[in-house]
């Protein structure tokens, strides 16, 4: 799977041009993960990738552990190759190529590859400006259904963190960090125009919705990252 032309435009502008690098008219980033640990290590490490909404809000560092791989409690082999300013757990790489987060030895599923990680970091940076509904008892076909109302030719995409995506709508979901298997997925339905959600009884059905302004207030890359 290669990084659609939207990623490589977010890894272009978002992530090389700031480290001085020069542009690329394609990324691939290799599934057999030898070779990727190897690309991570030798090309991209040390980048930055901003993360404007979902599990990954702020600055992501792409690193790979000097300590290799880990064996966690579950069996699985996994390696560190990445850091979220906010999150306390580290992103890592299975031995299969799947994608996930570990805060001590376990390991929680989170992607199909890396690729599709940086597929999900691409998407958000695309709805910078939209207004984003976050609350209580969200489901993502409810939300995709209330979206889907009057628009056609959806996108959809990922696997355990997936989005349908329209036009001028998106709906995000994606597994607590945590693993937690009581907690639902949190869900998120962000939107061109804030008149398609103000008043509406979609809304108005949640436990304390919140509405806010995607990428404003977004903090400053970590002066140590910098």
């Amino acid at each position: 799977m290669k990084p659609t032309a939207e990623s490589v435009r977010f890894l272009n502008e978002e992530v090389r041009a700031p480290r001085g690098l020069r542009e690329v008219d394609s990324i691939d980033f290799p599934s057999e993960t030898g070779a990727l640990i190897e690309l991570l290590s030798e090309e991209w490490e040390g980048s930055t990738l901003p993360g404007y909404g979902g599990n990954y809000y702020g600055w992501t560092r792409l690193w790979v552990s000097p300590g290799g791989w880990t064996s966690s409690s579950e069996g699985y082999e996994f390696i560190p190759i990445a850091e979220n300013q906010y999150a306390p757990c580290a992103i890592v790489l299975r031995r299969d190529g799947r994608v996930g987060v570990s805060w001590s030895s376990e390991y929680t599923d989170m992607f199909a590859g890396f690729t599709e990680f940086v597929e999900t970091m691409a998407l958000w940076s695309t709805l910078r400006g939209w207004t984003v509904l976050r609350g209580f008892g969200l489901r993502y076909f409810d939300a995709v259904e209330f979206v889907s109302r009057g628009r056609s030719s959806s996108v959809t995409g990922g696997s355990l963190t997936r989005w349908t995506r329209f036009d001028d709508a998106v709906v995000l979901e994606e597994p607590f960090l945590t693993g937690d298997p009581d907690r639902p997925p949190r869900v998120h339905v962000v939107v061109a125009d804030r008149a398609l959600l103000a008043g509406s009884d979609f809304v108005g059905s949640l436990p304390y919705p919140s509405l806010s302004t995607l990428g404003q207030g977004f903090p400053e890359r970590p002066a140590r990252w910098v």
